[in-house]
């Protein structure tokens, strides 16, 4: 099946975006594109990421678990200012959209290991503009905002391990993922002269693949108890019917004692209220690992977001339904602050 952009979207949403908002020349804005690999058969699990800045650069990021061991890749190269439809690369790694909506191609090349990976549209796209019950949540947190879309993809492909234990083992991929594309100015307000040490589950973004449908939302730890007119709150389900907005959701995570440990939190609960009002609980059942993104604004040494991707699998505790995913979640403030 082939798929075609949300409404308020075009082909053209697929790739790079200029600043229209302001035009002012000093934000750093630009696109970043995230997409996940989730396949416990062959032990590798990971998130490619990538930032494409109107500064004259971009960041490649190729963050995994592979046979429970974390293994990152990491580059910044120039880019010229003027959006384009790429192909982006940095000499090893390159994403690719091969099909608007429906194909991306991500390679890799490198030394401890190396991938080619297609990504296939599973079900349709969503326009996070369209979520409920105020629209897109991001552009609370940012004046030059431009958009945000999400897929349920699948991933089929060969991954090389070059190092360890397994080094000149290639194996098969074939998993569901996802995926996300958001146009925006990052960490362009600077951070506070001193960031206190302190650990403060902030946001949930968990992405849940099942067999027959696949869940994604944003929402904020501390508002669980507000309800939904009052949070900062969006997602959706998608099915072979089409991609629709949730009506709320509500999340746990643990360990969560205000201490450290909630960094390396490895066990997730949450409740989706469904587009008819129907209220599912899904759970993770086991932890395969969990990677750090790259976030840095133009200082390479300065952290600016503790964003974790954990990969788990879950179960929907009404129906027994078992599915793979990742629990992304932050952590308040960030620490370090410095990374050297």
């Amino acid at each position: 099946m082939s798929f075609q952009p949300p409404r308020n979207l075009k082909p053209e949403d697929e790739y790079r975006h200029a600043l229209t908002k302001g035009n002012n020349a000093d934000v750093l804005f630009g696109d970043t594109l995230w997409v996940s690999v989730v396949d416990p058969a062959a032990g590798v699990h990971g998130v490619n990421h990538f930032h494409l800045s109107n500064k004259g650069y971009a960041r490649f990021e190729s963050l995994y678990v592979i046979d429970g061991v974390r293994q990152y890749y990491g580059n910044k190269v120039p880019l010229d200012v003027t959006p384009d439809k790429g192909p982006w690369t940095d000499g090893r790694m390159t994403y690719e959209v091969v099909e608007p909506y429906n194909h991306i191609r991500i390679t890799l090349d490198w030394e401890a290991y190396a991938f080619d990976l297609d990504f296939k549209a599973r079900f349709a796209p969503f326009d996070y503009a369209e979520s409920l019950p105020s629209g897109d949540p991001m552009c609370l947190f940012d004046e030059y905002y431009g958009g945000h879309l999400e897929q349920a993809m699948s991933c089929t492909g060969s991954f090389e391990i070059r190092r360890g234990p397994a080094a000149g083992e290639t194996r098969k991929i074939d998993c569901w993922s996802h995926r996300d594309h958001t146009w925006t100015s990052r960490f362009n307000t600077p951070q506070n002269w001193k960031v206190d040490d302190a650990h403060f589950a902030a946001h949930f973004w968990p992405s849940i693949q099942l067999p027959d449908r696949h869940i994604n939302v944003f929402g904020l730890y501390y508002q669980n108890d507000q309800p939904p007119s009052e949070r900062s709150i969006g997602g959706f389900v998608s099915d072979k019917n089409g991609s629709r907005p949730l009506l709320n959701a509500t999340a746990e995570i643990a360990p969560n004692d205000g201490t450290a440990s909630v960094r390396d939190a490895n066990f997730f609960r949450y409740a989706f209220t469904m587009p008819d009002g129907e209220v599912i609980h899904v759970r993770s059942t086991k932890h395969h690992g969990t990677i750090k993104l790259w976030l840095r604004a133009e200082n390479d040494l300065e952290n600016r977001m503790d964003c974790y991707e954990a990969f788990c699998d879950f179960e929907v505790e009404e129906t027994g339904e078992k599915g793979t995913g990742t629990a992304e979640y932050s952590v308040m403030p960030v620490y370090p602050q410095w990374t050297a």
